[in-house]
């Protein structure tokens, strides 16, 4: 819930507590400060953190290690050591190799059928109608 405080010069200070989450801006228009607000609570609920998500491009195994980190730091829980360690053995062993969505699209099917499933199950679980388009 939002607190809006008329100050002296007329400004409206307002103050977003939600999820031991703090966060205050000043506004000169209380519409101002109450469109923001809304947007801090909505970002609070949805990912713990009043700054909005950015929309980043992972292009490399690394890229994804580095965000998951910063994630976890934002929300208040960053990796003890072991886990930092072995994030960062995986960061230098994978993280310079290209990352495509579709490269991994076609490694989970190689995977299931590795795995001995059928190819109706396969095409099933990649929510394939047909079995001829699985690939």
């Amino acid at each position: 819930m939002a607190s809006f405080t008329q100050l002296p010069s007329g400004n409206w200070r307002v103050q977003v507590r939600r999820k031991n989450r703090y966060v205050a801006e000043t506004f000169r228009r209380r519409k101002d400060g109450e469109e923001w607000a809304l947007d801090m609570e909505r970002n609070i609920d949805r990912s713990g953190s009043p700054k909005p998500r950015a929309v980043v491009k992972a292009r490399t195994f690394g890229d994804i290690i580095d965000l998951h980190v910063q994630d976890m730091h934002e929300v208040g829980r960053p990796h003890r050591r072991s886990k930092a360690a072995v994030l960062e053995a995986l960061k230098e062993s994978l993280g310079s190799e290209d990352l495509l969505f579709h490269d991994l699209r076609h490694e989970g099917t190689s995977r299931l059928f590795e795995a001995g499933l059928s190819i109706e199950k396969v095409a099933s679980a990649r929510r394939h109608f047909r079995g001829d388009q699985v690939s």
